[in-house]
């Protein structure tokens, strides 16, 4: 029999009916229900959750009745979100998903299911996942689902325990991770549970029921009280983790872990809502130690006050209706290769990527090396292997709905660096545009209605 496709794309909304055409198990309870499906009951859930894994996955699951229920589209959203954040902050600047890379994660308490690991190693065939979890029968069965699917020689295993740190690895044999995702207990102790099971002080009840135990759900500070401890772990393990990330249940646990990254100096973070077709959101926090940063489609979004987002990582500007962008791409190229910095221009996409070490477009660094060169001192390009970047970034012409200059921050720590490079690229186009009689405004996207002026030479514009 032919095999399904695997499942690429996030999840918007589920045709139940559509799916019943594909799983007969699922078609016997959605015909029951005359496509009224009843979330409350745990066997649909249940029955809802394999078919979804089996006919877009391909995967195959066995949970027991006491132990949680993964809803699928969320989870696959979540790990679609981190795929995206690995892809986009590649060493060498590819921007989607490079099938020779090697990307090793942790799923922490990965629960009966295993769900983020099933998903992960079936959609990316060349990475490894370690898991861990605490529950002895979550991990059992956790293991037994990997054999099923014949990924257990894929995965490093450890059953832990309470006084071993959430991110072990010594024990898991590592150096480094690519990233962790994980799924915390949402509640700060039974009480709390029950009355969210209840619906109590919200304005509806939840729209399916939790099989999830009590191990599994509840925690000392609940799903906040869990999170801020892998940040406390990662203030110590820094960068032998490239990306540290977890969902999160509460709006006001999201704030909380982005206000403790920026106490703790924490400057490169993404956050994410997930909101797959249903009442119930979840969040997501992800930040790095590292200086690859990610796109704002990824880091950014509008459900959040502006203080909790990462800076903007994408500058805009537009040009006039009548501009001529082959010209625009002849500008920014003859510029850039005039500039001590490493330049490649592909003309046939109009992209650009520059790598420098440092502020070389700015006067003073220009007047030094122009002395140095009369002088014979000029100094030499690093080798691609010494330069210590401290600025990369891309460059692209767009034609599309609207002519304009994309210019995205790939990877560095200083925002005045990226705020100066990007107002020299503004002031090559602002005179074309002042003769076309309009004004000029660079935007970032995804960074609210005021225009974005770089900083340092805001009296220049």
């Amino acid at each position: 029999m032919e095999t399904q496709p695997i499942r690429q794309t996030p999840y918007d909304k589920i045709d139940f009916k559509a799916l019943s055409k594909k799983d007969s198990n699922f078609k016997q309870i959605f015909h029951k229900s005359s496509g009224h499906l009843n979330f409350q009951d745990p066997e649909t859930c249940k029955t809802l959750t394999k078919a979804l894994l089996k006919t877009d996955f391909n995967l195959e699951l066995d949970i027991p009745d006491d132990r949680l229920c993964p809803p699928v589209p969320n989870r696959w959203n979540y790990v679609t979100w981190i795929q995206a954040l690995i892809d986009s902050t590649s060493p060498d600047y590819k921007a989607g998903y490079d099938p020779e890379r090697k990307v090793v994660g942790l799923d922490i308490g990965t629960g009966a299911s295993a769900i983020y690991t099933l998903l992960i190693l079936r959609t990316r065939p060349n990475w490894h996942m370690c898991v861990t979890d605490v529950d002895k029968k979550s991990f059992d069965f956790a293991a037994r689902n990997l054999a099923l699917n014949n990924m257990i020689t894929r995965t490093t295993m450890l059953q832990t325990t309470d006084s071993i740190s959430l991110i072990p690895l010594q024990y898991l044999g590592v150096e480094k991770l690519d990233f962790t995702i994980c799924n915390p207990p949402f509640f700060s102790d039974e009480k709390e549970m029950r009355a969210s099971m209840k619906g109590e002080n919200k304005n509806w009840k939840p729209n399916a029921v939790c099989t999830g135990s009590e191990k599994e759900m509840v925690c000392s500070g609940g799903d906040l009280g869990f999170v801020t401890k892998i940040v406390e772990e990662s203030l110590v393990l820094r960068e032998k983790v490239t990306w540290y990330s977890s969902m999160l249940g509460k709006l006001s646990s999201t704030k909380h872990v982005v206000e403790l990254l920026k106490k703790n100096g924490v400057t490169n973070w993404a956050v994410g809502c997930l909101e797959p077709g249903s009442v119930t959101k979840r969040w997501m926090v992800a930040w790095s130690f590292g200086d690859m940063r990610p796109p704002n489609h990824l880091a950014r979004f509008d459900g959040i006050a502006h203080e909790y987002l990462p800076f903007p990582t994408r500058y805009k500007i537009p040009l006039p209706e009548d501009s001529d962008m082959t010209k625009a791409s002849e500008t920014i190229n003859a510029q850039l290769s005039t500039l001590d910095l490493y330049w490649t221009w592909d003309s046939t996409t109009r992209t650009g990527i520059g790598r420098s070490s440092q502020n070389v477009w700015n006067r003073a660094y220009r007047r030094e090396q122009q002395r140095k060169r009369k002088a014979g001192e000029a100094d030499m390009h690093d080798t691609n292997a010494e330069l210590k970047v401290a600025l990369a970034l891309r460059i692209r012409v767009s034609e599309g709905s609207s002519k304009e200059i994309l210019i995205d921050w790939l990877q560095g720590a200083d925002v005045q660096l990226w705020e100066s490079f990007c107002g020299m690229v503004h002031r090559l186009f602002k005179t074309a545009k002042e003769q076309a009689g309009k004004s000029l405004e660079g935007g970032v996207e995804g960074g609210g209605s005021e225009p974005f002026v770089p900083r340092a030479r805001k009296e220049r514009f």
